[in-house]
């Protein structure tokens, strides 16, 4: 996607790739079976990241989600950062509202993620197909986003890649957030990450940065939620900037449309634009603080959901 920037390292990939390995979980459900031997395989994504697929049991209807992540050889900063997702994706699993971790393993050229499988499509495919959403709608999936946020929070984590890519939406879970390749447990890191659309200023200047770059993305997704763009693709097309420019291009102008000034639709609430602006602040001291979120008049008339013991 564009936009896209990782503090990952360079390193020699090991490209082949052993179709024939046999593959056994270390998750108890599954000690019993090989991937390769009873399930069948989809891929349903595909990015730097990796490669995602659906793996469907072929004796059950069981589904199960397996990211597939290429090896780099002579990597020990990979090894880390794999050791690092895995860690913080086990130790948040719990939640309704985050994609459960079901298992980690290393093939001969891959290191794998099983998860639970999402019946659904990611905020970004569901906001193409139907432009926005009702503000009726987006307070209870915002409400399941901050939720899964604030108790990743809890752990010391900050996510540092909260979009609408991903943000699935489950038909009957609701809102599921995935993805912590680039999670960190780090205080005021200062490393260059994320996707530009829902960068910080702090992380655009290269500045210290704490867990509200999280809450910043989160405004940016909730008005994308409520308006169908986010404010920096509203100010390319206004000024009718090119596709795929450069990475240093749509940073400096990333900087430029956090200085104009958003624009709202007559149809939302004073409580949709005021938490909007509340969490879209330049100056992180003056963001919306964590823990007057949940009790924002925007959410006041949505039941928040199931809290979590850590």
């Amino acid at each position: 996607m564009l936009g896209d920037i990782s503090d990952s390292q360079n390193c020699e990939f090991d490209n082949n790739l052993d179709s024939n390995i046999q593959i056994r979980l270390d998750s108890s459900k599954y000690d019993e079976h090989t991937l390769n031997d009873n399930y069948e395989f989809e891929e349903i994504g595909k990015g730097s990241f990796g490669t995602v697929f659906l793996a469907r049991c072929e004796n059950s209807d069981d589904k199960v989600a397996l990211k597939a992540v290429k090896m780099k050889r002579f990597c020990l900063a990979q090894r880390r950062e794999i050791k690092r997702e895995k860690s913080a994706w086990m130790s948040v699993s719990r939640h309704p509202h985050i994609v459960t971790l079901i298992s980690c393993f290393k093939m001969s050229t891959r290191f794998c993620f099983v998860s639970g499988y999402v019946d659904g499509q990611n905020l970004t495919t569901f906001l193409h197909y139907n432009e926005f959403l009702e503000e009726a709608e987006a307070k209870i999936l915002a409400s399941q986003v901050a939720s899964a946020i604030t108790f990743i929070h809890n752990k010391g984590i900050i996510h540092r890649d909260i979009s609408s890519n991903n943000i699935m939406i489950d038909r009957t879970k609701g809102a599921q957030l995935i993805d912590f390749g680039l999670c960190t447990y780090e205080r005021n890191p200062r490393d260059y990450c994320g996707t530009v659309f829902y960068s910080c200023p702090e992380i655009l200047e290269e500045k210290p940065y704490d867990a509200y770059c999280d809450w910043w993305a989160f405004g940016i997704v909730l008005y994308e939620m409520l308006i169908g763009k986010t404010p920096i693709e509203i100010y390319l097309k206004i000024f009718n900037y090119i596709d795929n420019m450069d990475l240093t291009s749509l940073i400096e102008i990333a900087k430029m449309a956090q200085n104009a000034q958003l624009q709202y639709p007559k149809r939302l609430s004073m409580n949709a634009v005021d938490m909007i602006e509340d969490l879209l602040q330049k100056d992180p001291n003056k963001r919306l603080q964590e823990g007057d979120i949940r009790i924002h008049r925007f959410f006041d008339d949505v039941p928040w959901p199931e809290s979590v013991h850590n």
